[in-house]
């Protein structure tokens, strides 16, 4: 974030208060009138007033400091927009492209497990765009995948495409001239939701204005023509396409072709209008020499031996399978979820909780099984007394998520263990990630990072969402969450995992002392552990800190 700046900081304050201050003795030196302080000593009342008045200034002036370290221009003027009504010719385009038919309320759906595959079904989309396109992220990276992304809206612009792209500012590190450049386009616009002040430093606005930065837009969508969608939980980043990164995040996106999308499209606008989003063009100004320049660069990236996954993206089999009836898409309906924005606006737990009031009454009304695929499983009390609920009625209960050694948060492990060790003894199935499965299964030395955000319900119904279970998404931030009734693609995707996820996980049980005990058996492998596997001292203790520590909320 940009320094404080230099028209209005801590220099400019101290000469005021000097200023105040020679000008008050003066009118201390000429004043007669005394009071007794009733200890045989005098002091002017003048100078008594000088120096309430200089305590004064000094309380003013530090607030107005504070006021300007916290400043955001939410006041910017920016027009209310809706989005386009979907084109009557687009619905029979997605369907010959998938080669399925769909009626009414109904929509075409294929999952996108390989991150490879979701990057090119967003890059296929955009270059599908006639009319709109709407992208909501919660960050969005400088780096290859962000690059392709931004190529191919611009080329989707030349054409006449409008684009909106309403991202998160709290870990987008791009800078605003960057941004602006971007949004010089005359059919481009760009919105930060909850921006950060550029009077302070990163630390300073959670010091300064915690209550405000520490609410976030966590949801995600990427919408073109208002009738073809993806949602799920990848952000626009390398670590989730496959690109070579330190890590890989395993995530899960859904492609979704239908009227239900008008949906999501509502979502977007609810966002794009809230006061909060704040135009980049009130950060810095692009120009279009700037952006001349900034499309030259971004037209080098395909060809830059470091991208040839964007050859592979826009080639994928997959892709390839799916548009040419090789592989089945699938048919059903869907449901669109979405938090509202006034949530972030009220305390923690004042809600409303929409999101997190639906993930758990769709768990609740399973008969038979849960599977439930999350990075972060921190329930508390009401979750964990759902799952208890679930597993006393019968129903099978499994949790795949993060091992200590696998999370991008250690910290967050700390609020899990207690409910895992809780949760298993009631029945509750565990298992979590093992960070170099990669290696010992594909000789990948890329450590793997669970990120998938999915619950699938009695082999027929599917919760899709941005949401993790924590109360940082339940209570702090805002999600967005879709609810798919297709018993084919619900069983399907149920298969894959069972048939996949012992390669890369550990199997967690409730040993006799009533400690966890984590075994792998995937690869010929027989492998026990009685402590959390592969994970360094200093992450654990972190964890251990932020289980005894009073932070559950944060996490």
């Amino acid at each position: 974030m940009k320094p404080l700046s230099p028209a209005f900081g801590m220099e400019t304050l101290k000469d005021w208060h000097v200023h105040a201050i020679r000008c008050l003795k003066l009118r201390c030196s000429q004043g007669k009138a005394h009071v007794g302080t009733g200890r045989g000593t005098d002091r002017p009342s003048s100078e008594l007033f000088a120096q309430r008045t200089v305590s004064i200034l000094t309380l003013l002036s530090g607030v107005i400091y504070l006021s300007a370290c916290t400043y955001v221009p939410f006041e910017t003027n920016r027009p209310a927009e809706t989005a386009a009504p979907p084109a009557p010719s687009t619905v029979s385009r997605i369907e010959s492209t998938i080669g399925a038919e769909i009626n009414g309320d109904q929509v075409l759906l294929a999952p996108l497990n390989n991150g490879n595959d979701a990057l090119g079904a967003r890059l296929r989309m955009i270059e599908e765009a006639r009319h709109t396109i709407d992208l909501k992220t919660f960050l969005i990276k400088p780096d290859t995948a962000g690059a392709l992304v931004w190529l191919a809206l611009f080329d989707a612009a030349e054409r006449g495409v409008r684009i909106r792209v309403l991202y998160d500012d709290v870990f987008t590190n791009a800078q605003d001239e960057q941004i602006a450049t971007l949004d010089a386009h005359p059919n481009v616009d760009i919105r930060t939701y909850n921006p950060l002040s550029r009077n302070s430093t990163f630390v300073g606005n959670f010091l300064l204005d915690f209550k405000r930065v520490n609410r976030r837009m966590h949801n995600k969508a990427f919408i073109v023509d208002g009738t073809f969608a993806v949602v799920g939980g990848r952000n626009i980043a390398d670590e989730y396409y496959q690109i070579e990164t330190e890590s890989e995040f395993a995530d899960f996106d859904l492609f979704i072709a239908g009227r239900p999308v008008e949906q999501l499209s509502a979502s977007f606008d609810l966002f794009w209008n809230d006061e909060w989003a704040v135009p980049v063009n009130s950060f810095a100004q692009g120009d279009a020499a700037a952006l001349r320049e900034a499309l030259a660069a971004l037209r080098a990236v395909p060809d830059d031996p470091r991208s040839k996954v964007y050859k592979g993206a826009v080639s994928s089999q997959y892709l390839r399978d799916l548009r040419e009836g090789r592989k089945p898409s699938y048919v059903g309906t869907a449901t669109v979820v979405t938090d509202d924005p006034q949530k972030l606006r009220r305390p923690p737990g004042q809600g409303p909780f929409t999101v997190g009031n639906s993930f758990y009454n769709t768990l609740l009304s399973a008969k038979r099984e849960v599977l439930i695929i999350t990075p972060y499983f921190v329930p508390e009390d009401y979750g964990a007394e759902v799952f208890e609920r679930l597993v006393a009625k019968g129903v099978r209960v499994r949790i795949v998520t993060n091992s200590l050694a696998s999370t991008n948060h250690a910290y967050v492990h700390g609020g899990y263990a207690k409910y895992r060790n809780r949760l298993l003894r009631s029945g509750v199935e565990f298992m979590e990630v093992r960070a170099d499965a990669p290696l010992i299964v594909e000789g990948s030395t890329t450590p793997l990072v669970l990120h998938s955000k999915l619950a699938i319900i009695d082999a027929g119904r599917l919760f899709v969402s941005s949401t993790n279970i924590d109360p940082r998404s339940i209570r702090q931030n805002s999600e967005i969450a879709m609810i798919i009734e297709s018993p084919a693609l619900a069983s399907d995707v149920l298969a894959r995992l069972n048939a996949e996820v012992q390669e890369y996980v550990f199997d967690v049980a409730a040993g006799p002392d009533g400690n966890p005990v984590w075994r792998y058996q995937g690869s010929g492998k027989n492998e026990i552990y009685r402590s959390e596997p592969n994970a360094g001292f200093f992450r654990k203790l972190l964890a251990t800190l932020t289980g005894w520590l009073p932070v559950e909320q944060q996490l």
